[in-house]
């Protein structure tokens, strides 16, 4: 482990014994293969919650840069995000050389990191690549070349916008790349003015966490834009700000602050009265037989090839356009009943 990540961990080490409760964070570190089930057993046989906790520290300073991620990863899903933000300055960085080390998926902990400090969600419980689409979008990300500019993700309801803007930065190389300084999820909705700006205050205060800025909140939309637009000019250059399912123009206009951005909406026409390049990626509504066939497969867990033959009139009844919930509910009832 390097020794900023061991000193910052020994720095809050008595904090961190006294708050975490060790259950669901060891879940999440085995999950990642830093932790193996012999030593969540050791861990649990301590008597007490902070005898526990103390433990699990103990053999992470042990450990490599990778268990340091790990376990502020952990932290963060689990709902300690005070104690998170006392780890945030010792987080190891890993070299785009050596790519990081792999975890569930294929995603090394580099791009863990980043996006889940960037509130990027994680992939449906049932995923299946689009991987077309998915260069589409980087490659239009590409010709921003660095530069202030849109990319619009655009399509009907439920056409999976949103797990194709986010599939797009879960990629290492590209984000080393293209957005070292990384990546900023907000997912806008429908809004009104005081709606808004709590939603640009949280994002200030996300891009500003030591304060370092301004210890006070922005108190209007117009202030909340100015400390915006300087947050990402001279805290996160070369990052980009992802602003997922927008509705209005006007909200738009808030985030207008000469950066990078990737928007996903149903209606293109939203970035008419915004500055700068625009690309467009148009998303269908329909996934097609075969990459509906690939999400019931999952979903029942059987391959592909053996699913009987109703399979393929539940999927052209049920007109599947993303794996989500929803359309697995219909399509399992459906299922249940041929």
């Amino acid at each position: 482990m390097d020794a900023k990540a061991r000193n910052c961990l020994l720095q809050h080490r008595e904090a961190l014994e006294k708050d975490i409760k060790t259950s669901y964070i060891m879940d999440c570190m085995i999950n990642d293969g830093v932790l193996t089930v012999s030593e969540e057993e050791k861990v649990k046989n301590e008597p007490t919650q902070q005898q526990r906790a103390a433990l699990l520290i103990k053999m992470i300073l042990k450990k490599d840069n990778y268990s340091y991620i790990s376990f502020y990863n952990a932290l963060i899903h689990e709902g300690y995000k005070d104690l998170a933000g006392l780890l945030h300055g010792g987080i190891p960085v890993i070299s785009s050389s050596n790519g990081g080390k792999d975890s569930v998926g294929g995603i090394t902990s580099y791009v863990r990191t980043v996006l889940c400090e960037g509130g990027v969600p994680q992939r449906p419980v049932v995923f299946v690549t689009r991987k077309k689409l998915v260069n589409s979008i980087q490659q239009n990300l590409f010709k921003l070349n660095g530069e202030p500019g849109w990319v619009i993700i655009y399509g009907m309801a439920g056409c999976g916008k949103s797990v194709l803007a986010a599939e797009t930065v879960r990629d290492h190389s590209f984000l080393d790349g293209c957005f070292p300084g990384g990546v900023h999820w907000v997912s806008v909705g429908k809004q009104d003015k005081s709606g808004l700006l709590m939603k640009l205050q949280n994002l200030c205060a996300r891009l500003d966490q030591d304060e370092s800025f301004s210890q006070r909140l922005p108190l209007n939309i117009e202030e909340a834009k100015d400390r915006l637009r300087i947050l990402m000019l001279r805290k996160h250059p070369r990052s980009l700000l992802i602003l997922d399912d927008v509705w209005d123009p006007w909200v738009l206009k808030a985030f207008d602050n000469q950066c990078q951005i990737l928007i996903t909406t149903r209606d293109k026409s939203v970035t008419d009265s915004v500055m700068g390049p625009k690309y467009v990626v148009s998303v269908e509504s329909g996934l097609g037989k075969e990459k509906g066939l690939e999400i019931l497969s999952l979903f029942v867990n059987m391959k592909k090839a053996d699913l009987p033959e109703q399979a393929h009139s539940i999927i052209k009844e049920c007109k599947v356009v993303e794996c989500h919930w929803g359309i697995l509910t219909d399509l399992l009832h459906k299922w249940n009943q041929s």
